[in-house]
């Protein structure tokens, strides 16, 4: 498959964007932003030098076909730039019994493959044994955004554990979800 190209924004959209402030601060933003609930994910790929990982809760589902998805990282994260060149990556979707080890695994400097087993893909891609799903990724799109990369990747395999619940991020705190239709009468 061919690299996708991200349609660029034209110039007198992206001056207007950088040039005129918004109306509340970035923290109200953030806030405001974190009352979307998201899954949690650990990104993974293998370089030189091992395994490396990063927390991203920043992931959605692209298209169905091809299959695609995209993923957020922060543009000054040292281990994205680490990740990027290895050509591949995966997204492992994490489980609601991860919630300790994703409090340790999103710190800056953390060895994110400490108290996590995990074994390589076919592709080379650190797989987690305990997440509730896993992606093997190829980038073919890649686009600066602000303070963020929108990186787009074909899904080349997956695997996926139905029977347990997911990791819920919101409002800075993590958690799982409730079902509630199963709770009506």
């Amino acid at each position: 498959m061919g690299r996708i190209t991200l349609a660029p924004v034209g110039a007198e959209a992206a001056a207007a964007g950088r040039s005129a402030p918004a109306p509340f601060d970035a923290g109200a933003f953030r806030r405001t932003l974190g009352r979307f609930a998201t899954g949690v994910t650990l990104v993974t790929a293998a370089d030189a030098s091992g395994p490396v990982g990063l927390i991203v809760n920043a992931f959605t589902a692209v298209s169905l076909e091809p299959p695609l998805i995209a993923i957020y990282p922060s543009r000054h994260s040292f281990t994205w730039s680490r990740m990027r060149r290895s050509g591949r990556f995966g997204v492992n979707m994490l489980a609601a019994e991860h919630a300790k080890y994703v409090r340790h695994a999103a710190q800056a400097e953390a060895d994110r493959f400490i108290g996590i087993n995990h074994v390589l893909s076919k592709s080379g891609v650190p797989r987690i044994l305990s997440a509730i799903a896993f992606l093997d990724c190829e980038p073919v799109a890649e686009q600066l955004a602000g303070d963020h990369w929108i990186v787009v990747a074909r899904v080349h395999d997956l695997l996926a554990d139905h029977g347990r619940q997911p990791l819920i991020f919101s409002d800075g705190r993590l958690g799982s979800f409730v079902d509630l239709e199963a709770q009506e009468p």
